[in-house]
């Protein structure tokens, strides 16, 4: 792979292990180095395979100097980006890993939410959204949460966000158990108490049900498999109540 040799070459360094990680969109690797006798560093290589990297470089070095916590960029080119590696466990994971307090990571993940909103707020309710909240592109270190994927962003209310990420809480495996939507009224909660942007602590939660049942409908329009069930969920989600129905 050409991102490796461009690693050893711009760092000086040999690699003694690497893995080709999860990504529909671009090659994505873990990747351990020789750094001294006995020593490892590790690193993360993503490799855009369509596109250019500057513009996801730029807004990783933005956010990081702000204090958002995101990797840290070491070195990039046009297409390939060797950033910090981040250890942790996955939010997609943290979703059946019982020995991780759940109230402890829920209001991590909603301070770092209002932390990502508060940075750029163009209006009162208009601020700074991940595009892709997969559930993969957060992770947790114990004490606080990482978002890793800024290919893109975008500009919407805070609402979008959190209804983005609790359709991917509910749809992903297993589906729409009755202790995950405990799980998205606890992010709600704590990202509403959390003090910062005052403007963001009065959500709309109708608001929260329509980018919520947004995603359930693009989840349903990819998975033809799971279609009919999701499809059905969202009419049962249109009827309920996002706050206390559960």
């Amino acid at each position: 792979m050409d991102c490796l040799n461009k690693l050893e070459r711009a760092l000086g360094v040999q690699v003694s292990y690497s893995e080709k990680k999860h990504s529909l969109r671009n090659n994505v690797f873990f990747v351990e180095v020789a750094a001294g006798e006995n020593l490892k560093q590790r690193y993360v290589i993503k490799e855009h395979t369509n596109s250019s990297a500057g513009n996801e470089v730029f807004i990783i070095d933005t956010l990081h100097k702000h204090g958002i916590n995101v990797p840290k960029v070491i070195w990039h080119d046009d297409k390939c980006i060797i950033m910090q590696y981040i250890p942790g466990i996955l939010l997609t994971d943290l979703l059946t890993d019982h020995k991780v307090e759940r109230e402890l990571w829920i209001n991590a993940l909603a301070e770092w939410l209002r932390k990502l909103h508060g940075f750029m707020n163009i209006s009162n309710q208009v601020c700074l959204c991940m595009s892709d909240l997969n559930l993969r592109n957060f992770i947790f270190n114990g004490k606080e949460f990482y978002g890793i994927d800024f290919e893109n962003v975008c500009f919407y209310p805070p609402e979008r966000d959190l209804g983005g990420i609790c359709a991917f809480i509910l749809n992903n495996d297993p589906m729409f158990e009755h202790w995950k939507y405990g799980i998205c009224n606890s992010l709600i909660r704590a990202y509403e108490t959390i003090p910062g942007n005052k403007s963001f602590t009065r959500l709309d939660h109708e608001a929260i049900r329509y980018y919520l049942i947004e995603e359930l409908k693009a989840a349903a329009e990819r998975r033809e498999s799971q279609r009919h069930y999701l499809n059905a969920k969202i009419k049962e989600l249109s009827r309920t109540p996002i706050m206390g129905g559960y």
